[in-house]
């Protein structure tokens, strides 16, 4: 059986700064968010290293795209312009406005649960995320985590 390898959007595989701006206390800014997710500011995002990995990986793995993104058809265009493959894409609902990791722990668990797994740890899943949170949720759940900010950090030093 294929191993199962968990990849965030923002962050980790795609590089969108250019569209996000952070308040006083360091939160997302939802509003200029929303406001800057428009198609023609999708298709000026670029990939970070790990979007390689997720490339490589896609070849012999099961590919999950995990992102508290609301996608719409710019986000899909992106992926497939940009050669980023995956079995399934697990997103935010439009309209729901939970917590990141809530969400993701959320989206996980229903996935693995509708794969006949008991638990997501059953699946020995690999999951990266830029969230120290989201990281620290999913970790609990029993799936082994990396740090998609230092591994970009690291795999940018051997480009």
């Amino acid at each position: 059986e294929m191993p199962y390898v968990i990849f965030d959007l923002d962050g980790t595989v795609i590089d969108s700064s250019h569209r996000k701006a952070t308040r006083a206390d360091g939160s997302l800014d939802l509003a200029h968010w929303i406001e800057n997710n428009t198609a023609e500011k999708i298709a000026l995002d670029t990939l970070l290293p790990l979007a390689r990995v997720m490339k490589i990986l896609a070849q012999s793995c099961h590919v999950i795209v995990c992102t508290a993104r609301a996608i719409q058809q710019a986000d899909i265009d992106f992926m497939a312009a940009n050669g980023l493959k995956y079995n399934a894409f697990l997103s935010r609902e439009h309209g729901n406005n939970e917590s990141d990791e809530s969400l993701k722990e959320r989206l996980l668990s229903n996935y693995f649960k509708g794969l006949g797994l008991a638990s997501v740890a059953d699946a020995k899943a690999i999951f990266f995320d830029d969230n120290l949170a989201v990281l620290d949720t999913i970790a609990k759940l029993g799936v082994t985590c990396y740090d998609a900010n230092i591994a970009n950090k690291r795999l940018a030093r051997r480009a």
